[in-house]
């Protein structure tokens, strides 16, 4: 006969519930997954279980790819989403609770109901502190951009489809300005660089702004910023480019880590002198990024031989630098991450970057 210890399975049922709750807390886009799941199996028909199937669906698909989004840059999307159904004359969005509440009338093609989801949460959820302060067609562009970004990572082909052939070609045809930032917008994604970098200097903007008269001051110095940006993804390899932004706000650095074979010769003091000079010239932050290089690593038997070479990709310069910055007084690391991007001949490469702030 088995015999089960209550004093040991209790505290661990506890255990087990308070892991549950944490999870739930940490990651509440997941409470509306199980949601789906449920009301897909306890409602077996009407228009109730549909529009609840299909609010589960749209609160956990965007909630989870604005919070992947949002990981690249704290605070570009902060909010959540959550879908009501009632019969408005036009879709409804208001912020409460730290989400973005949409009220939908409910369409018999699906297609329109999750574009005008997206399209409600997006001008209220991305940089929300920010857009009062950032030039007006620069926002437009970007919130169409971040509705197509939500659309294709939230696998809605069929509404992906519809929103690309109905919405945003016809208006990449008519407005040549919105052409050209949507072009720098994707091509600077593609680099890592649109949330990584612009978002991120526009979230910042905002958060100093914010309910303040000079909220309107600054539009024109974020025009000149994407401007600034954009030579990053229209230069080619072996260019030399500015790669510091001095604004009345805006100051930021770009650092590339050289290739292991130009550090070989040359070694990271380049990069320590362009981070001295960044510093003296009043930068507020740097942002420095690597692609992970092939290396050689030698393998030894017991005598002391070599007796295999393992190649492996690594940032083994970047830790070098990031090494030598540790040791700056005046430099604070306030992130680092590493991620997939494109170079410029559109190669796929596993990258890693470093941002820091200058402490004065």
């Amino acid at each position: 006969m088995i015999i089960v210890n209550i004093y040991i399975v209790f505290p661990v049922g506890i255990a087990g519930v308070i892991a549950i709750i944490v999870y739930f807390l940490k990651n509440p886009e997941k409470i509306d997954k199980w949601s789906y799941l449920f009301y897909k199996f306890l409602y077996w028909r009407g228009e109730r279980r549909e529009k609840r199937l299909i609010s589960s669906n749209l609160d956990y698909k965007i909630s989870s790819v604005a919070k992947r989004i949002n990981n690249e840059a704290q605070g570009i999307l902060p909010y959540g989403i959550r879908i009501k159904w009632k019969s408005p004359n036009e879709v409804i969005s208001y912020v409460q609770n730290n989400e973005v509440v949409v009220v939908l009338k409910k369409e018999e093609n699906l297609d329109k109901n999750v574009i005008e989801a997206c399209a409600a949460f997006v001008p209220q959820a991305l940089l929300p502190k920010s857009r009062n302060c950032v030039d007006p067609e620069i926002v437009n562009s970007m919130d169409h951009y971040m509705i197509k970004k939500i659309l294709n990572e939230g696998d809605y082909d069929s509404a992906y489809n519809y929103f690309m052939t109905n919405i945003l070609q016809k208006k990449l045809k008519t407005d040549p300005n919105f052409k050209e930032i949507i072009e720098d917008i994707s091509q600077l994604d593609s680099l890592g660089f649109f949330t990584r970098i612009m978002l991120e200097e526009f979230r910042r903007l905002g958060s100093q702004l914010y309910g303040t008269k000079e909220e309107d001051k600054y539009k024109s110095e974020t025009i000149d910023f994407l401007h600034y940006l954009r030579k990053f993804h229209q230069r080619k390899p072996g260019d030399k480019i500015k790669l510091g932004f001095i604004g009345d706000k805006i100051k930021i650095s770009v650092c590339f880590v050289a290739k292991q074979s130009t550090l070989n010769r040359s070694g990271i003091e380049t990069h320590l002198k362009h981070i001295d000079q960044d510093y003296k010239n009043g930068i507020h932050r740097i942002f420095i990024f690597s692609y992970a290089q092939l290396h050689e690593m030698s393998l030894y038997d017991e005598q002391g031989y070599v007796k295999s070479v393992k190649k492996q990709k690594a940032f083994i310069a970047l830790n070098q630098l990031e090494n030598e910055c540790s040791k700056i007084d005046f430099l604070r690391l306030i992130k680092k991450q590493k991620y997939y991007t494109k170079d410029l001949t559109g190669r796929r490469r596993f990258s890693k970057y470093l941002l820091y702030e200058t402490v004065r």
